[in-house]
C-alpha cells in the first residue's frame, strides 16, 4: 500500500473533521426542534393527545425506516464505484421506483380508516388522524430520500439549510396546534406541512449539486431487491421493539402510558438523535473503510465512535439524573409515577442503543442482512415477550425491561458479527498469500 503524503493525510483529517462537525450542529438543530415541539405539547395538551402523537410519530418512523433500509445500502455501494451517469440514473430511477410504491401503497392505505370510520370501529378523530398520518408520511419519505442522498454526496451544509426551514415550518405549526380542539390532529398536519416544504428545498439543492434522470435506471427496484428485502424486514423487526413497544403499550395498559414513557424518553433525546445525526455519514464512511482497510480497521473506527458516543450519552445521564426534579417539574410541568425507575431505564437503553447505531454499518456495509435479520428477529422475540409479561406483572416500568433486553441481545449479537467479518476476510487474505507463494 502506497504510503499517503502527511500533508494529504492531515488535510483529508481536517475535512472529515468540519464535515462531521457540520453533522453534528445540523442533527443539535433537528434535536432542538423534536424537543421543543414535544415540550410545546407535553405542557399545554392532555396526555392522550400527547400520546397519539408520540404513535404517529412511531409508524412514520417505522415507514422513514423501512425506505432507507430498502434503498440506501444499495444505493451507496453503487455510488462508490459508479461515475457521473451511472450515478445521475441510478437516483432517478429510484426516486421513480419509489414514487409509484409510495402512491400506489397510500392509495390503498387511505381505505382503511375511510372504513373503518365509517362503519364506526374508529371516532371520526382517530379515522381522520390515521388518515392524515399517511398522507404525512408521503412527505416525510419524500424528504428522507432527498435527505438520505444529499448525505451520501456529503452535502452537510446543503441539508442543514433545508433542515432549519423545515425546523422553522414545524414549530410554527405546532405553536398553532397547541390552541386548538384536536392538537394532536394539528400537530401531524404541521409535521406534514414540514416535511413536504423541506422535502421540496432538499429536491432543488439536490438538483443543483448533482441533477437525476429521469426515469432513471429502469427496473433498479427489482434488481436490488434481493438483498434489500431482508435489509427492510430486518428494519422493521427491529422497530418492533424499539419504537413499536409504543403500541403494545397503548393496547395493553393506555395511551396515557404511552404519554409517560414517551415524556420520559424525551429527556435522552439529545444523545440518541446525536447518534443518529453522526450515524447518517456513517455508513458511506464504513463502505469506504472497509474498501480501502479491511474489516478490522473499520470495525475499529466505528467502536471507536460507538465508545465516543457512549461516554457522552453516560456524561449527560449523569447530569441529567442530578437535575430530574427541576426537569419534569419546571420544563416538562408532568409528575409520572415511577418516573425514576423509568428514567434509570432509559439512561442505560441509551447507552445500548447509541453503540448499537454505529457498529450495526460494518455489515450492512458487507450487506449481510440475512444474519443481519436473524439476530433481529430474535432480539424481537425476546424484547417483545419480555415487554408483555413484565407490563402485566409490574405495569408500565416492566415495558422498558423488554426494551433494554432487545438492545442488549442486539449489540452483542453485532460484535459477534462484526469479529466473524474479520476473521473471515483475514481467513481469506491469509488463503491467498498461500496460494501465492
Amino acid at each position: 500500500m502506497t504510503e499517503q503524503p502527511v500533508g494529504d493525510r492531515a488535510s483529508r483529517r481536517s475535512a472529515f473533521a468540519r464535515m462531521l462537525s457540520s453533522a453534528v450542529v445540523n442533527q443539535a438543530l433537528l434535536s432542538g426542534t423534536s424537543l421543543l415541539v414535544s415540550l410545546l405539547l407535553i405542557r399545554n395538551t392532555p396526555d392522550e393527545e400527547y400520546g397519539y402523537y408520540v404513535l404517529v410519530l412511531a409508524a412514520v418512523l417505522l415507514l422513514t425506516q423501512l425506505q432507507n433500509s430498502f434503498f440506501q445500502p444499495a444505493m451507496v455501494e453503487r455510488m462508490t464505484r459508479f461515475d457521473l451517469p451511472q450515478r445521475q440514473a441510478l437516483i432517478g430511477g429510484l426516486m421513480t421506483g419509489l414514487r409509484r410504491v409510495w402512491l400506489r401503497a397510500a392509495a390503498v392505505l387511505l381505505l382503511i380508516p375511510a372504513l373503518l370510520g365509517l362503519t364506526g370501529v374508529l371516532s371520526l378523530e382517530l379515522s381522520l388522524l390515521t388518515g392524515l398520518t399517511i398522507v404525512v408520511a408521503l412527505a416525510a419519505l419524500r424528504r428522507e430520500f432527498t435527505r438520505t442522498v444529499l448525505m451520501s454526496h456529503r452535502r452537510v451544509d446543503a441539508v442543514f439549510r433545508a433542515d432549519l426551514v423545515y425546523a422553522m415550518f414545524l414549530i410554527g405549526g405546532m405553536l398553532a396546534a397547541i390552541y386548538v380542539p384536536w392538537p394532536s390532529l394539528s400537530a401531524t398536519a404541521s409535521l406534514g406541512l414540514a416535511a413536504l416544504v423541506g422535502g421540496t428545498l432538499l429536491r432543488r439543492l439536490l438538483w443543483k449539486h448533482e441533477s437525476w434522470d429521469t426515469p432513471g435506471t429502469p427496473g433498479i427496484l427489482r434488481e436490488i431487491a434481493p438483498l434489500a428485502l431482508w435489509s427492510t424486514a430486518g428494519s422493521v423487526i427491529h422497530w418492533s421493539f424499539s419504537q413499536g413497544y409504543a403500541y403494545l403499550v397503548a393496547g395493553t395498559l393506555d395511551v396515557a402510558a404511552v404519554a409517560a414513557i414517551g415524556a420520559t424518553r424525551l429527556t435522552l433525546m439529545p444523545v440518541n438523535l446525536l447518534s443518529t445525526g453522526i450515524g447518517s455519514l456513517m455508513l458511506p464512511l464504513a463502505a469506504r473503510w472497509l474498501h480501502d482497510r479491511g474489516a478490522r480497521f473499520a470495525f475499529r473506527r466505528l467502536l471507536m465512535f460507538a465508545s465516543g458516543l457512549a461516554a457522552a450519552a453516560i456524561s449527560y445521564f449523569l447530569v441529567l439524573w442530578l437535575l430530574r426534579d427541576w426537569v419534569f417539574g419546571s420544563i416538562l410541568n408532568k409528575r409520572f409515577e415511577h418516573r425514576d425507575t423509568l428514567l434509570l431505564m432509559w439512561g442505560v437503553g441509551s447507552v445500548l442503543a447509541v453503540m448499537r447505531d454505529q457498529l450495526v454499518f460494518l455489515p450492512v456495509a458487507r450487506q449481510r442482512f440475512r444474519p443481519l435479520t436473524a439476530l433481529s428477529a430474535s432480539a424481537a422475540a425476546v424484547s417483545l415477550l419480555t415487554c408483555y409479561f413484565g407490563m402485566v406483572n409490574y405495569g408500565v416500568e416492566g415495558a422498558l425491561v423488554g426494551v433494554l433486553a432487545g438492545e442488549a441481545i442486539n449489540l452483542t449479537g453485532l460484535i459477534v458479527l462484526s469479529r466473524r467479518e474479520i476473521r473471515n476476510e483475514e481467513a481469506a487474505a491469509a488463503r491467498a498469500a498461500d496460494g501465492e507463494a
